[in-house]
Parts: C-alpha cells; structure tokens; sequence
C-alpha cells in the first residue's frame, strides 16, 4: 500500500524535528572525544582521555555531592508531594482548590527569585550557617514540588474509587487501602514526579548559584567555574558523563514505577 504524500512530509518533518533535538548533543559528544578543542568527526582521531580526568577530586566532589542532593530532594518531594496530592485530589479537602494554586505558586516565582528569597530568609532567621547542603535542599524541594504534586495529583484523580469502595466493603482499613490498593496504582505518578525533581535538582543551576558554600559546589556550578580557564574538551566529557548518569537513573527509576504509564495516560 502506497503512502500518501502528507504522511511523506509529515515523516520528514519528525525526521527534521529530531535531528534538530539531538544534533547539540551530537557535536558535544564529538567534542568529548576530539583529541584538540578543536571539535571533529574524524572518528579515527578520536580519544578517551578525556572522560579519564573526570576520575579526580575536581569533578568528583560536586558530582557526588549534586547526586546526593538530588537523590534527598527525590525522596523528600517524593512524600510531601504525594501527601499533598491525597489531601488535595483525593480527599478533596475543604479549599483544596486554593490550596492546590498555592502549591503551585512557586511555578510563577523566577529561581533566582527564589534564591535570594531562600538566601535572606536563612540571613535573617539566624539560619546562615546551614546554607550549602542543607539550603540546597531546601530551595530544591521549593522548586520541584509544585511539578510532583501535579504529577501525583493527575494520578490521584485517575484512580478508580471504585476499588477503594470495594476494599472497604471486604473489611479493610484505611491503611490498607492506601498501602495495598491506592499506591500500587498511583506509583507510576510517583515516581514520575521523583524522577522530575531528582534531574531538575542535578541540573540546577540559578538557586544553586546562591545557596552552595565553599567547599560544597554542585556540579554545574564547578562548570559554569571552569569556564574561569577556557573552553576544552573536558566540559563536553562532563556533560555526556552526566547525561549517562541521567539515562541510567530514569531508566532505573522507570523500571521500578514504570512512569512512561503516567505520561501515555493509564497504570502499568
């Protein structure tokens, strides 16, 4: 069967659109391996010596110091926002319409906003002393609960309150319904919001700006520092190192509560 000539252009279009997402990435993992600052696809001359000197101190540190931020502000926002989103899209409690806009507010504030906001309020609180990791974390769950919440939300208000019902009438608690039949289901909204907010907090870049202390520098940052001494080929190492690591935590993190259900509509 032939192909009508829409459907032609409609594949060269996607064809066009994906080439136009993924030729960046492209050239920056030619550069990681290009044997001068001088990017080429030579394939021939290509080298690993690059990526060798990310095994140092330098890059390291704030690399596992952004994984362990990261890893904290998952799991946090992960609570919160699924204690949220009970009360607001299942509960329904009084004024949850009101409430859900304010969990949502943080959406309009810019994050340097919010850095400087969460800088003055640790200043004047007397709290100056925990800003690094612990205000890291803080302004991280500042930024990405309101994108968890509404992920959790959305999973919440797909449930079938149906089977609740029905777990009532064959004797069980509210515990176990909520352990046994509304999180096994709502899971996919779960961790699609800590797989959100575990990348939004790696890559970070405007709160952390005013929130990491000496000794305690994320990884971004140590990058957007280097640039301090120039461009080369070991800033495009770090950024395809990263890029795997994100690779590997989504695909971890999907294999364990299959979030490609919550974004295609449905439950895994």
């Amino acid at each position: 069967m032939s192909l009508s000539p829409l459907t032609y252009l409609y594949r060269a279009y996607l064809g066009f659109v994906l080439l136009f997402i993924a030729l960046p990435m492209i050239v920056v993992l030619a550069a990681s391996v290009s044997p001068t600052t001088r990017v080429t696809f030579e394939f021939w001359t290509w080298t690993t010596d690059w990526f060798a000197q990310l095994w140092t101190s330098r890059w390291l540190d704030p690399f596992v110091l952004s994984a362990k931020i990261a890893a904290i502000v998952a799991v946090v926002t992960g609570v919160l926002a699924t204690l949220a989103a009970y009360a607001v899209a299942y509960e329904k409690v009084p004024g949850h319409d009101a409430i859900m806009s304010f969990l949502l507010s943080p959406l309009a504030v810019p994050q340097i906003v919010k850095g400087v906001a969460i800088v003055l309020f640790f200043s004047s609180a007397g709290l100056y002393q925990y800003l690094g990791t612990p205000g890291l974390v803080l302004g991280h769950v500042v930024l990405t609960l309101p994108f968890a919440v509404r992920m959790i939300a959305t999973a919440m208000y797909n449930f079938d309150k149906n089977l609740d019902r029905a777990a009532r009438i064959l004797g069980a608690n509210r515990w176990q319904r909520i352990y046994h039949v509304l999180l096994p289901l709502i899971k996919p909204g779960i961790f699609s919001g800590m797989t959100f907010a575990f990348i939004l907090s790696f890559n970070d870049v405007p709160l952390a700006l005013f929130l990491v202390r000496p000794g305690e520098t994320t990884l971004p940052i140590t990058v957007i520092n280097y640039y301090e001494y120039g461009l080369d080929p070991v800033l495009a190492a770090v950024n395809v190192a990263s890029l795997l690591f994100l690779l590997a935590v989504i695909f971890l993190f999907e294999r364990i509560g299959g979030f490609t259900a919550q974004i295609h509509g449905g439950s895994k």
